[in-house]
């Protein structure tokens, strides 16, 4: 075997792609922390009764796990928190594009000038929607710690080995909240007779971090509300009273999420001999729907709020409040980028599955959430003009009051000027001061002048220009 790497290959691809560009740079970082990795089996010999367990691996067995799979096996490869290391040894083992791992890795675009745009931005939503690997990109609300939230910066990341952008929120009743991205990723490959479904999903975020601060600077971080709403059938009163139910779900965790699903329920569909990308995606696209779900809920409560806030305000709008409008506005639109992405994924892998009608039920509520999305953009778009009326007429009539302060300075240095000259003139002698018998003369001199000056500057010197030309003009004519 050649000495080749699968950095090399990335560097080589990067030429073609600029957009893998980033994955380059991310192989060469050093990670934060080890990742967890939890996979299960499905046996192509098992009955559709089969309920898989799921079991625990470190970094070191993942070579095993791929090259001693049990023939015959479909098995799920969870990957938390992926480190570099693990990337690589993932890439080559499984023969991965690395526009895989780009797209998983790099969804930041910061500077135009230094860095290409990621492979989301980068790509045609044709070519996206036709891959053999999905990637769900979605939002999370976190709250920051009730002491971090007036001093953390605007611009903040997770502290995972993958980090993500955060962004400080305004403000809600006295709640500092921030909103953080978050990628599920996964694609199917054939080893020997079996196949290995690969998930990379991000971990909790418990802290995020102020990026290049310096000294370094960390704020408590949690997911608000737990995260989402639960999508399986409810229990019934009789099975949780025979004590049959046990919903311990942790759910701000995407890894223990989609296992407990697996471990519930197959995905509808599920063929273990040949698993299609969306059988195997069920789960995970389910999830992300119901983080969606919770973020266009929570962007009609932000929309109620700031237009609340705007009539509250009207006399103290600034332009950060613009801008936080725009920002908002910008995220809506974003989103609907992303669910229209996800519907044409969707579209087009249907028509290589038996069971259409989840599916349908799903592209529903997708069509649902980006028309929710549009409306509360539109919303948006109309505060921001009302804003920017308001803050439009906020200056003007800031302009008219510093005009008439500047009047009244200029008709009180019209006043003192003309009496602090005067009073220059005698101030050569004790004499002139007030009090003693030669003061008549200050004032008899200082009030003619004073009076001078006034009518100087009160007379229409435009008319008088015209008069004189009017009739100069009438002499050269006589």
């Amino acid at each position: 075997m050649s000495d080749t790497s699968y950095l090399d290959f990335v560097k080589f691809r990067a030429k073609a792609n600029p957009c893998i560009s980033g994955l380059s740079q991310h192989l060469q970082r050093q990670s934060r922390a080890p990742s967890r990795i939890t996979y299960l089996d499905y046996p192509h010999n098992e009955s559709s009764q089969f309920k898989p367990k799921p079991v625990s691996a470190v970094e070191d067995d993942v070579a095993g796990l791929i090259e001693g799979i049990t023939p015959s096996t479909t098995r799920f490869l969870f990957v938390e928190n992926i480190t570099s290391t693990l990337v690589t040894e993932l890439g080559e083992s499984l023969d991965i594009d690395p526009l895989f791992f780009a797209d998983y890795i790099n969804c930041r675009f910061d500077n135009i000038w230094k860095a290409v745009p990621p492979p989301s931005l980068a790509t045609l939503p044709s070519m996206i929607a036709t891959r053999s690997h999905i990637h769900l990109h979605h939002y999370q609300f976190v709250a920051l710690g009730n002491n971090d939230g007036p001093t953390a910066p605007y611009a903040l990341m997770t502290g995972s080995n993958v980090p993500r952008n955060v962004r400080r929120l305004a403000p809600i009743l006295g709640r500092q909240l921030a909103l953080a991205r978050a990628c599920c990723s996964f694609i199917i490959k054939p080893v020997k007779t079996s196949q290995i479904c690969l998930f990379l999903v991000d971990p909790p975020i418990n802290s995020v971090k102020a990026p290049d601060a310096e000294p370094y600077e960390s704020f408590q971080a949690k997911v608000l509300c737990d995260g989402f709403e639960d999508f399986e059938p409810p229990p019934s009163f009789s099975s949780f009273a025979l004590g049959k139910m046990n919903r311990s779900l942790y759910k701000t965790s995407m890894l223990d999420r989609v296992i407990y699903y697996l471990e519930t329920q197959r995905p509808p569909g599920f063929r273990v001999n040949s698993p299609s990308i969306l059988s195997v995606g069920y789960y995970p696209v389910r999830i992300v729907l119901s983080e969606w779900s919770f973020y266009t809920y929570f962007t009609s409560r932000c929309s109620k709020y700031d237009e609340y806030s705007i009539h509250n305000k009207a006399g103290q709008l600034r332009d950060e409040d613009i801008a936080h409008l725009q920002r908002w506005r910008r995220r809506g639109k974003r989103g609907q980028q992303r669910l229209d992405m996800l519907s044409e994924v969707i579209d087009f892998h249907l028509q290589y599955e038996n069971e259409k009608e989840p599916w349908a039920l799903i592209l529903k509520d997708v069509n649902w959430l980006r028309k929710q999305l549009q409306e509360y953009c539109e919303s948006l778009e109309q505060m921001v003009a009302v804003a920017t009326s308001i803050v439009q007429l906020l200056d003007s009539r800031r302009s008219i009051l510093e005009a008439i302060n500047m009047r009244r300075l200029t008709y009180i240095a019209m006043v003192f000027i003309p009496l602090a000259w005067a009073a220059s003139l005698f101030s050569m002698s004790d004499a002139y001061i007030p009090g003693n018998e030669s003061f008549w003369v200050y004032v008899a001199t200082a009030l003619p002048l004073l009076g001078v000056v006034l009518i100087l500057s009160i007379l229409p010197y435009d008319w008088i220009y015209g008069t004189l030309r009017h009739i100069w003009d009438r002499k050269e004519k006589l």
